[in-house]
């Protein structure tokens, strides 16, 4: 049976993204006194602000950033040339390597927006939950 290194990284990520929250509930609702709101207000955060900085990050934004730090990098070893001639050849080489390398973001869309959900909902109605 052939899976391709895409389909990998999707039941990767699906795992990951759903079994991290359950993990955090289970947590924090047997060992704190959180209400239901506060609990799945956390993963609900990280889950949306991951997404919102990969997004920004695959835009280019920090590519200069990562080309300075490249070349600084570079200045301390010896007898190594430079990886890019300059900056504009390294953000030319991103954008190639970003097209290949497809970003892999609804696992953490999706539970990241039901936790928000969930959040509100427990907010409205904190007796559901304790």
């Amino acid at each position: 049976m052939f899976v391709s290194q895409d389909t990998k990284k999707n039941i990767i990520c699906w795992i990951i993204a759903l079994i991290l929250p359950v993990l955090f509930f289970i947590l924090m609702y047997f060992l704190t006194k959180w209400s239901l709101s506060n609990i799945f207000l956390v993963p609900a955060c990280l889950y949306l602000g991951y997404i919102g900085l990969r997004f920004v990050a695959r835009m280019g934004t920090f590519d200069l950033f990562a080309y300075q730090f490249s070349n600084w990098l570079s200045s301390w070893r010896r007898g190594i040339p430079k990886k890019y001639e300059d900056a504009y050849s390294y953000k030319q080489q991103m954008i190639e390597k970003r097209k290949e390398n497809k970003m892999v973001f609804l696992p953490w869309l999706i539970v990241g927006a039901l936790c928000l959900i969930l959040c509100v909902v427990f907010s409205f109605y904190p007796t559901l939950g304790r």
